[in-house]
């Protein structure tokens, strides 16, 4: 249920593939599921768009391995251990625009396997990257969307109103004014009492 409320946003990162433009579509979303906090979408969508690129992290290790096998390269254990650290930093740098990892991809296969230039078939790469970016845009915005509701379980709306209710006890309630009030009329009183000598000045001390 709460899935089917991110769709738009889903139809809009797989026609646009780029997260940056189909946020306002996914702050939009997630409020309409009616489960997140508008405080905690507007801070979490926006992050999630800048950093969070998961589709784009799974996919740095998938191209560089693929590459390294078409130029006769055999990945060591060590190979994949390197490439899945350059992908969990790398994505976090990629711009949400479309075709913005396929720089970091090169960078990432030259690193790990010792490249100096574009690698032999990267152009096979380059001509899917219109459909691969859209996928990968879509895996982004629904993470987005997930992850902003497991801020909004761990943080319930419930511990707000705890809040309100320590307000309540504090100055500003309604209960302290009118004890406020109690308490001048007294003061005004006794005052009364004083000028008209039914009361002694020293009980004023």
């Amino acid at each position: 249920t709460y899935l089917k409320h991110i769709i738009p946003a889903m139809t809009t990162a797989l026609a646009t593939s780029s997260s940056a433009a189909t946020l306002p579509v996914t702050l939009r979303s997630v409020k309409a599921t009616g489960k997140v906090p508008e405080s905690i979408s507007n801070f979490v969508l926006p992050l999630g768009a800048t950093i969070n690129m998961d589709g784009t992290a799974i996919y740095f290790p998938c191209a560089c391995v693929w590459l390294a096998y078409y130029n006769g390269i055999e990945p060591t254990w060590s190979d994949y251990l390197l490439l899945i650290l350059l992908a969990t930093i790398g994505s976090a740098g990629a711009a949400p625009v479309p075709a913005g990892g396929l720089a970091l991809v090169i960078t990432c296969y030259n690193t790990v396997f010792g490249g100096t230039d574009t690698p032999d078939g990267f152009s096979y790469i380059l001509a899917i990257e219109w459909f691969r970016g859209a996928i990968v845009t879509v895996v982004n915005v629904v993470g987005d969307s997930v992850v902003a509701a497991m801020v909004s379980s761990l943080c319930p709306e419930e511990e707000v109103g705890d809040d309100d209710e320590i307000s309540e006890t504090g100055t500003d309630s309604p209960h302290h004014q009118a004890s406020s009030k109690e308490e001048e009329d007294e003061e005004l009183r006794r005052f009364d009492n004083v000028e008209l000598g039914t009361v002694d000045k020293s009980e004023l001390a």
